[in-house]
């Protein structure tokens, strides 16, 4: 339903283009969700884009809101627009979309219009874009509102209905006379107590807030933690410089788990999918090679059991569902391990206590799957073991190839848990490191382990 009506808004965007009808277009965007006219640009066509920009410069705060929520190439979308047509946009532009906007543009444009913004608001934005783009101060917005903690009730609701600038206001942040942040409460307890009341009496004064250079995946952790709708930013000396939304937090998780997912699968980030030929190449290329390393190993190890490969060709055949058992197993446990640090559910300092549970998991797997093979191998027999003089007795086919299956399963399960365990506590990345590592090692050491507790069973 959704997805019909958002084509439905861009066929009668492009109908309206072609045709010239401007005032329906205007009606138009004026009766949808900025959200939504966004979309659209960034499906339509980069000329189409442009001029129904150029025609949502008329509204500089209907075209501010569109902007803010589109996610295209910004400097593509201004190419052409004079300046001073973009000011009056950027006017209406919350503090922190503003400094993402503006790093993206070009940097003759972005100084021309940082030169043409009132001094406060330059020195705002360029202050924001100091910080580091994933960090709270890269996603925390300076449009706060605060009020020192002697007022009145009364007081605070005045200056809350004359502050038009402010970021969503779900909490109200109280500071002392240096600026600190002292207190919080919500807009319900305000509202309910007698307007004489100072807020320092009802406000609760442990804060919960993070520092500008908090990495914003931990800064969603604390927000999702809490179920906070905000939560305010402070500097090394605890003074209140912005505010973290809700929204934003959202757009945090989703990039992050968008960039861990393309990580994992050794194709870069989100821009990967834009990239150049060439670019896209030098991305995936290195971690395709690591995976013909292992191939190539693999290779080698199977041919050192030629041998006994032609004594048992049975065994050749159970190669796909060992390996392919083990590396599936291997990457569930990596992905909820990943997934665990990055939501803050995992602790990599409890990694024993990690691996005893993934262990425990893996080994109820291993039995039912290594049961199900044991009685695929007694159950053909002589078909897979040829039943000539000489043929291995099938129930020890069974224990070769179940208990092999069980050690590699969960020899990848292990270490499916302990790479992404072991990267997040060294300062790496663990959804770069685990593609490529457990790849090659469920390659190298799990075909080494199939032939090894296979033939010492066979020799039985």
């Amino acid at each position: 339903m959704a997805r019909d009506r958002q084509q439905l808004l861009i066929d009668s965007l492009r109908r309206f283009l072609r045709r010239g009808a401007h005032p329906h277009l205007r009606r138009l965007i004026a009766k949808s969700r900025p959200e939504d006219v966004a979309l659209a640009l960034d499906e339509l066509s980069l000329r189409e884009s442009r001029s129904i920009f150029e025609l949502l410069l008329g509204e500089p705060e209907q075209a501010a809101a569109v902007v803010s929520f589109y996610d295209g190439a910004h400097r593509e979308l201004f190419a052409g627009v004079p300046v001073e047509q973009l000011v009056p946009v950027f006017g209406h532009v919350a503090s922190d979309d503003a400094a993402d906007i503006l790093a993206s543009l070009p940097e003759d444009l972005r100084n021309e219009l940082l030169e043409a913004f009132e001094d406060e608001e330059q020195e705002g934005i360029e202050e924001l874009m100091q910080f580091a783009e994933d960090s709270a101060g890269g996603i925390m917005a300076t449009d706060i509102f605060s009020v020192d903690q002697e007022l009145t009730a009364r007081e605070t609701i005045v200056q809350l209905q004359e502050n038009s600038k402010a970021e969503l206001v779900f909490y109200v942040y109280c500071i002392n006379e240096e600026g600190t942040l002292v207190g919080v409460l919500s807009l319900r307890q305000l509202l309910l107590v007698p307007p004489s009341t100072q807020v320092k009496e009802i406000m609760q004064s442990d804060v919960l807030s993070v520092p500008v250079t908090m990495d914003q995946e931990e800064v969603a952790q604390i927000v999702a933690r809490y179920d906070l709708l905000a939560i305010p930013v402070v500097d090394e000396f605890n003074k209140l410089v912005g505010i973290i939304t809700v929204d934003d937090v959202i757009d945090v998780v989703r990039d992050e788990a968008g960039e861990d997912m393309m990580l994992m699968a050794g194709v870069g980030d989100e821009e990967a999918a834009t990239a150049s030929t060439g670019q896209a190449v030098r991305t995936r290329l290195p971690w395709l090679l690591a995976s013909v390393g292992g191939g190539i190993g693999a290779a080698f190890l199977i041919g050192m059991y030629e041998e006994e490969l032609t004594r048992v060709a049975a065994l050749a055949a159970f190669i796909p569902i060992v390996m392919g058992l083990g590396g599936n197993v291997g990457v569930q446990a990596s992905t909820i391990a990943v997934r665990g640090i990055a939501m803050g559910h995992l602790d990599p300092s409890k990694f024993l206590s990690a691996l005893a549970y993934e262990l425990r998991v893996v080994l109820v797997i291993g039995m039912v799957c290594g049961g199900i093979v044991a009685g695929v191998c007694v159950a053909l027999g002589s078909h897979l073991t040829g039943g000539g003089v000489g043929a291995p007795d099938p129930i020890l086919l069974a224990g070769a190839v179940s208990s092999s299956l069980l050690v590699v399963m969960t020899f990848g399960a292990l270490l499916g848990t302990a790479v992404p365990l072991v990267s997040h506590r060294v300062g790496i990345d663990p959804a770069v490191a685990t593609g490529p590592v457990l790849t090659t090692s469920i390659d190298l050491i799990g075909v080494l382990l199939y032939f090894v507790i296979s033939v010492a069973w066979l020799s039985l």
